[in-house]
């Protein structure tokens, strides 16, 4: 990891979203508290043809990057049934091109879910798909990392309970552009909130 990049990172403690742009501003509010952005989840979600959740964007710098945040989702530890509830971090282009990766619960599970959606795509040909990486924690702290390589942007995830040590995932390849933008969601299901305690991007060495 490079250098910080402030002007594309928020530690959340200047009492705005002051760079940030919603898409679809949440029904059920938002704050920023005690340094954080807390961000109730909505029955909505971001999947194929059912793109009705909010998505908080902000700009993505150029070349090789990390984005990486800290994030609290207050799911139960175990048990059913929450399915999909999640919260974390999307590369967003469009609700139909993007590079996703959160805590999520998928029935009794407590997962990290890595994920890339595709469209148009050819007849036949899967719009979604997922892997996973690390256990999620009662914080989870969240990386995707982009690299610029052979005319391909190749995305890998990284996730980590305490922020030193940290889980690589797979890696997907995307083509969302130069206009592709940082976002957070909290998504899947109501009920439940999120916690975000900063965005923070790197350059990549």
């Amino acid at each position: 990891i490079g250098r910080l990049l402030p002007g594309f990172s928020d530690e959340f403690n200047d009492g705005d979203l002051a760079g940030w742009a919603w898409v679809r501003e949440p029904v059920g509010g938002y704050s920023l508290r005690g340094e954080r952005l807390v961000f109730p989840t909505q029955a909505a979600d971001l999947f194929e043809g059912s793109n009705n959740a909010s998505v908080l964007t902000r700009p993505l710098p150029a070349g090789n990057i990390v984005v990486e945040t800290r994030v609290k989702l207050d799911l139960p530890p175990e048990g059913c049934c929450f399915n999909f509830v999640q919260a974390g971090l999307v590369v967003y282009d469009d609700d139909d091109n993007y590079i996703k990766l959160t805590h999520v619960s998928i029935f009794e599970t407590r997962q990290t879910e890595f994920a890339k959606e595709l469209f148009p795509v050819p007849d036949g040909y899967p719009r979604y798909g997922n892997t996973v990486v690390g256990p999620p924690g009662d914080w989870t702290y969240l990386r995707i990392t982009r690299r610029q390589a052979g005319g391909e942007e190749l995305y890998t995830a990284y996730t980590s309970q305490n922020g030193r040590d940290w889980v690589r995932g797979g890696v997907w390849t995307h083509t969302l552009g130069n206009d592709a933008r940082i976002g957070l969601v909290s998504m899947g299901g109501a009920g439940f909130t999120a916690e975000f305690d900063y965005v923070h991007v790197f350059r990549l060495h």
